[in-house]
């Protein structure tokens, strides 16, 4: 973690007038190349740690790969990461091959909404106090608390709870990272919903789907893309999930509350 943040000078200054010279942590980011079977498949800035992490994340989501069966290896160097394949699969293009911070729209919006794999099924249920205990954990994360620039992503199952949370620059890496862990871990991420930290878009549904994430929250708000992604998909999707309430704008049938009869 402590790769991740890094100590600059800065002025504090105070409404009364005062100004002192301190000492700040702040977050650190690094550009690195990612190369899938000897290609440069994307470009991206990202924070120092968990890079195979966000490598096989970022692939699964696009389904590049199906599983940790289907890499063969990974290689992390200082400005690139190596991941070669067991299996060749197309998965999902993207738009550009540089991966802003910030980027919206990185998939094409026809591409999940002609695929017939893409709408999920309703399977499970889970309590309002589950979906807030995962977002408020977001903000107990050490490198947010630390340096507060940094983006949260927490993956937790439907029954058991929160099992894994990672930090990064990018929202969209925060994801690739906790998904990655999933894989590397073997986890039906299918029993899984992810709270995050920011906003959510098209892009974050289009991972979601991707990935076969039922259920996204976060502290923050769903943009218009975003919930026509979420109902195409049938991905349930909750913003604003803070002071005791939240905001579901598609399929809330996964929300217990909001299904007290459908027998999940």
């Amino acid at each position: 973690m402590d790769e991740a943040v890094g100590n600059r000078s800065v002025w504090k200054v105070f409404a009364s007038g005062k100004a002192e010279r301190r000492v700040d942590e702040v977050l650190l980011e690094k550009p690195l190349v990612l190369e899938v079977d000897g290609k440069e498949e994307a470009a991206v800035i990202l924070s120092p740690g968990d890079e195979a992490l966000w490598a096989m994340g970022h692939l699964f989501c696009r389904r590049m790969i199906t599983g940790l069966a289907d890499v063969a290896s990974v290689e992390v160097g200082p400005e690139r990461i190596s991941l070669r394949r067991t299996t060749a699969r197309n998965g999902l293009p993207l738009r550009s091959r540089i991966i802003h911070t910030a980027s919206t729209r990185l998939i094409e919006g026809d591409v999940f909404r002609e695929d017939r794999q893409g709408r999920l099924t309703v399977n499970w249920a889970v309590p309002f106090a589950a979906v807030e205990a995962a977002v408020d954990a977001l903000a107990e994360a050490p490198l947010f608390r630390r340096t507060g620039s940094a983006h949260v992503a927490l993956l937790a199952h439907h029954r058991d709870g929160n099992l894994f949370r990672v930090e990064d620059v990018g929202r969209h890496n925060a994801m690739d990272k906790a998904v990655g862990w999933a894989v590397r871990e073997g986890i039906d991420l299918g029993e899984c919903f992810m709270a995050l930290s920011g906003r959510l878009p098209a892009d974050m549904v289009y991972k979601a789907v991707g990935a076969a994430i039922p259920l996204l929250a976060s502290v923050s708000a769903a943009t218009g893309s975003g919930i026509e992604a979420a109902d195409t998909g049938n991905i349930t999707l909750i913003g604003f999930v803070r002071d005791g309430r939240m905001n579901v704008y598609s399929a809330p049938e996964r929300i217990r509350e909001l299904a007290p009869r459908n027998g999940l």
